[in-house]
This record gives C-alpha cells, structure tokens and sequence, in this order.
C-alpha cells in the first residue's frame, strides 16, 4: 500500500479540528472558534453533526500514522477533524481508550489496517494458539482463526469498527501468500463486512466494516480484481484505491481522467480514492519532496471533485495525520470535505 511497517518509514496542546460541513437544516459546523455559527458551544452542536455522519453524503476517510515520525499530536484522535467519517490506525494507534471513545462519539468510525503477510496465520499453523492440531500451510488453508482473533481483539475488547485489509505486491507472504489471498478475504468476511455472519457486530449493534484496500487495477491474477473483488464484491463495505502521484506507486496515473476504468473495476458506489499524505510537509516546512505538500493537497482536492462529480463513495488520505502541519490544521482536508459537500446558505 504505502510504505510498510516492516521497512522505514518517512521521518501538548489539545486542539480540536472541525471541518465546516452542512446539514438540510442549513445549519453550518465550523471549527470552535468560527464565526459563521453552530460552534461546538452550540447545544445542537452534535445532534447535527451526528444527523450529518448519518446522511447520505461523500465521505472522508484518513489513516493515522504513529511511526514516530509526525508529532504526537497528528495521530490523536482528538484531534481529527469532526467531519472525518472513518480513521484507520497505521504502524500503531493512540493508546488512549478515553481518546477513542471521543472520536466514535461523533460518529466517526476507528478501523485497524493490517498486512496479512506480517499479521494473519492460517489454521493449525504454528502461530494458531486456537487449536493443537497443526498443519502445513497449503492452497486448502483457511483463515477463520485468525480473523476471529482480529474480530475479538479490535472489535469486541478495544470496541472499534472494523478492519482495512492491504491488498498489494508485497503485504502478502509468510502464512498468508498471495495464491491464498482470496481464502483469507473469504474468512474476513465471515466477521467483517456487509456478509458478516449473524452475531458479528460492533457495539454499536451494526456490522464491522471490511474495506478492500489495493493499487492494484489490473484484473488477473492472484491479487487482480476479477480474482479477489468481483467474485465477492458484496463481501466489502468500501474499496479503498492508492492513486498517489507523488512517490514511488503501482499505480501510474496522473490526471483524474486516469481514474475513469476504476468505475468499472470497482463498485463505484464503494470507491474512496486516497492521495498521499507522506507528501505534506513537516512541521518545520520541510517536504520529502520539493514541491510534494502543493502537489498531494491539489491532487486531494482534484479527487474530491471528481468523486463529486462521477457519484463515489468519496476520498481519503493515506498519513492524514501529517495534515496537522498545515494553517489552519487539516485543512486540506477540510477543503476537501468541502468540495464534496458543500455547505448550504
């Protein structure tokens, strides 16, 4: 997906984000210190912003990378922005469960990402606590142990809302190759998910959301959509697709016209497209690439327009959290937000 875990990655003031959203009622959200009313002060305040999280409208999804190479404070879920529909936790997560328990108040949803070549073990492997009765890994293996045990940590003991599976070259291996990557989506379904079996819910009574998270737009082989998506596209609650044009990516598009055979790859009613958040600049100004910070916020917005335009699900941000470094913080993404859902007067 982005640049891994397991290899380097790039390298305390409460300050609480709001993006300025709309309502039918014409109400406006902006941050607490705007001026254009239904500030957090407002006793309507959440009431509307959790009538907005539950209206139809285009969502903004955005990981949250704590490798240690943003300020604490970029990964707090405090403070994400109130419109952001759904964060994901990458190489680690706020530790505060108090923090958590805020940010799903508004209704924004905590996923988990995982690499099944680093995380996932088939059943009655040598990692499967569940069972003594240890096999070989072969193209039969089932993962219904493991996905289990990703359901009963994230969902049921840390109370969070799903899980986005990373689904490219490289995230596959050890336990999990890529040949058995559609029997290990297989058992995800079975707790994650629109399909998720009766009984695997989160505790906000619904099922956990499952997104299908890839850069990969070829359709054949192991990992290629008509292999692993088409079959079981109702498996997947979104799709998330990394179409970075800054650093080094599978995917080799550079204008929004480029995007036009995701529409048929994929459920177009599913697909968030994600820009790259490793290109926004540090705290000190500095950028991983010169000129990377304006090139990644116009390629976000240019993305939102044309999710806006062509009717997907929405937009996202791989290292949403380096967002932070902007004035005022997050804003692109917030003007994102905008362009997708624009405010009423």
């Amino acid at each position: 997906m982005r640049t891994k875990p397991f290899i380097q990655l790039y390298k305390g003031i409460f300050v609480l984000v709001i993006s300025v959203i709309a309502f039918s009622s014409c109400k406006k959200i902006t941050d607490a210190g705007g001026t254009t009313g239904g500030t957090t002060s407002d006793p309507n305040y959440l009431k509307n912003l959790l009538a907005y999280k539950k209206s139809a409208h285009q969502l903004y999804l955005g990981y949250l990378v704590a490798d240690g190479n943003d300020p604490a404070e970029a990964s707090s879920m405090l403070n994400v922005p109130d419109s952001v529909d759904i964060v994901i936790a990458f190489a680690g997560w706020d530790k505060d469960p108090s923090h958590w328990a805020t940010l799903q108040a508004k209704g924004t949803k905590i996923l988990t990402c995982t690499f099944p070549g680093n995380d996932a073990f088939y059943d009655g492997s040598a990692k499967d606590t569940t069972t003594t009765q240890k096999t070989t890994l072969s193209a039969n293996s089932t993962y219904d142990h493991w996905a289990k045990a990703m359901y009963d940590k994230f969902i049921t003991r840390m109370g969070w809302d799903g899980i986005d599976v990373d689904i490219e070259t490289g995230t596959f291996g050890g336990d999990a190759p890529a040949s058995n990557a559609k029997a290990v989506l297989q058992s995800v379904a079975k707790y994650f998910g629109p399909n998720a079996l009766a009984g695997n819910l989160t505790k906000a009574g619904v099922k956990p959301i499952f997104i299908y998270d890839t850069d990969v737009d070829v359709a054949s082989g192991s990992l290629g959509y008509n292999t692993i998506y088409t079959p079981f596209k109702s498996n997947y609650t979104y799709v998330n697709f990394q179409s970075y044009v800054g650093g080094s990516r599978r995917w080799s598009g550079s204008k929004t016209s480029d995007l036009t055979p995701l529409l048929t790859a994929f459920d177009k009613t599913k697909l968030v497209v994600l820009t790259n958040g490793d290109e926004f600049k540090y705290p000190n100004g500095s950028e991983d690439t010169p000129g990377g910070d304006a090139k990644a916020t116009k390629w976000l917005w240019d993305i939102a327009q044309w999710a806006k335009t062509n009717g997907t699900a929405g937009v996202g941000t791989y290292r949403m959290s380096r967002d932070y470094n902007h004035t005022p913080t997050f804003n692109s993404t917030r003007q994102a937000i905008q362009i997708m859902n624009p405010r009423k007067n």
